[in-house]
């Protein structure tokens, strides 16, 4: 199966690459940039009008949003790891509750957060600045954490439980996203955080997800 990924340098960019590598998945890489020359790329466009990054095909889909891409790799490619609790069970119910809080209501608000910032974090330069918006939505963000650090109180060492999961790569990007925009993180994301760093597939996902790495016709 081809397999290829489109995009490069974001939070949301690193979670189909470290999925990918998580389950030793082979794929191409095209690295653009978000706002860049290379999302004029005439094969990009032919795929998709949305002008963002990720972007992922296959031989059977072409999806662009990262908790959709993350989930069919799981659910298609997932065993020991990242495997995907059965469709109608509790378990499954409880994943797409917290994929979805995470994604409405943490990843959704730090992109409010990067749009109007100021630079060179932020892009109020383009979208305009909203200091206002900007600090209400990492107070939101905040709250929110505070949420995700109650589902590890039981000491469990990833969101679902023993075992590494999709809600793991969308909650650690998000919390690493925070820090980046000095938003408050409570000391147990923290530390989940730091062992979740450790893994092999984080590793090799953060390398390849490196700006640096664009290809010099791609940076605009």
């Amino acid at each position: 199966m081809t397999r290829t990924v489109w995009g490069l340098g974001t939070p949301r960019t690193v979670r189909p690459l470290w999925a990918l590598a998580e389950l030793g998945l082979d794929y191409e890489h095209r690295k653009i940039l978000p706002r860049a020359a290379g999302m004029d790329d005439p094969q990009f466009s032919a795929l998709t009008k949305r002008h963002k990054v990720p972007f992922y095909e296959d031989d059977i889909v072409k999806i662009g949003e990262s908790a959709a891409i993350v989930n069919y790799l799981a659910d298609r490619h997932g065993r020991d790891i990242l495997s995907m609790p059965a469709p109608g069970t509790a378990d499954r119910a409880i994943l797409l509750d917290r994929t979805l809080f995470i994604m409405t209501e943490i990843d959704a608000r730090m992109y409010t957060v990067r749009l109007h910032d100021d630079p060179p974090r932020g892009l109020s330069a383009i979208y305009g600045a909203a200091p206002t918006a900007v600090e209400a939505a990492k107070k939101y963000v905040e709250k929110s954490l505070l949420e995700a650090a109650r589902w590890l109180d039981d000491g469990r060492r990833y969101v679902m439980g023993e075992n590494f999961g999709t809600p793991d790569i969308l909650l650690v990007s998000c919390i690493e996203w925070a820090l980046l925009y000095g938003v408050g993180v409570p000391e147990p994301l923290l530390e989940y955080r730091q062992h979740i760093a450790s893994r092999p597939g984080y590793k090799a996902a953060k390398a390849c997800n490196d700006q640096s790495n664009a290809a010099p016709d791609f940076t605009g």
